[in-house]
């Protein structure tokens, strides 16, 4: 990446591998945000949520500030919520209500990003499945290559989506493709996820290019302007309260079942082999 002013990595221990990678581009006006557990296709875990809160925050305040890209290392953008994670969820050792707190927890640990004051382009590559598909509801320019596989894949598990994806998804795409999205597994490809307006644009290749160029035209209007229309346009966070504890509530309820426990332990096989 060119014009790089700042690399910053965050981590949740000084012996871990940096699963979020924040770099400043064009003299800090451009922030680029990396997912970056390529070996784990970036499979969301609380422990890279904490480092993506971390990072988001930094941001926030920053004056000089103008865009955001979010992105994916790797050849997938991300397989969503890590499978170890969401096996023990289902193993019995807590309560409905601590299930639902740390679900809550973890909803809070990525939506952050909707309290971004500019612009968030998101690129979106190879699979993006499970809650991931958030990314591309909670940017305001979602941006895909050719090799996308995008799949919402709660109700395949026996659980009901999270993070306020229904609600997010129904803003993007409408109500009944936002219902058959989640309810049938449907996998879609990034043209197919272009023509239903659920990413604003695919390209064969250069996706990151082209983000990084739009990223730049924004930085070209004015500031003031870009963050009132933000502001104004914008996903607003406290919109979704509802919804995030309607989730919560029935996920609890869901991880204690034997149908998620049993539909859980087979779940990505390929990349946990």
């Amino acid at each position: 990446m060119s014009s790089m002013t700042e690399s910053v990595s965050t981590t949740t221990s000084a012996t871990e591998t940096p699963t979020v990678h924040l770099e400043r581009m064009d003299g800090g006006a451009i922030a680029v945000l990396t997912l970056d557990d390529p070996k784990r296709a970036n499979a969301m875990s609380p422990q890279m949520g904490d480092a993506f809160t971390q990072n988001v925050r930094s941001l926030i305040n920053d004056t000089a500030l103008r865009a955001v890209i979010i992105c994916g290392a790797g050849k997938d953008f991300s397989i969503g919520g890590h499978r170890d994670m969401l096996i023990s969820l289902g193993d019995g050792t807590r309560s409905e209500k601590e299930l639902h707190d740390f679900m809550l927890a973890f909803y809070n640990r990525w939506l952050p990003v909707l309290d971004l004051p500019v612009p968030v382009i998101v690129v979106l590559q190879g699979d993006c499945i499970g809650v991931a598909p958030v990314f591309a509801c909670a940017a305001d320019i979602a941006i895909a290559d050719e090799t996308l596989s995008l799949q919402v894949t709660f109700a395949s598990l026996g659980f009901y989506p999270g993070m306020a994806l229904p609600e997010l998804l129904k803003r993007r795409v409408g109500p009944y493709n936002a219902l058959r999205l989640c309810a049938a597994n449907e996998t879609l490809t990034g043209r197919e996820a272009e023509q239903l307006g659920l990413v604003d644009k695919c390209l064969d290749s250069g996706a990151f290019e082209y983000a990084l160029q739009v990223a730049r035209e924004i930085t070209a209007s004015a500031p003031s302007v870009v963050r009132l229309l933000k502001k104004n346009l914008g996903v607003d966070k406290s919109t979704l309260v509802e919804e995030l504890e309607l989730n919560a509530a029935q996920q609890a309820k869901d991880f204690g079942t034997e149908e998620y426990r049993r539909r859980v332990a087979n779940y990505l096989p390929k990349h946990y082999a």
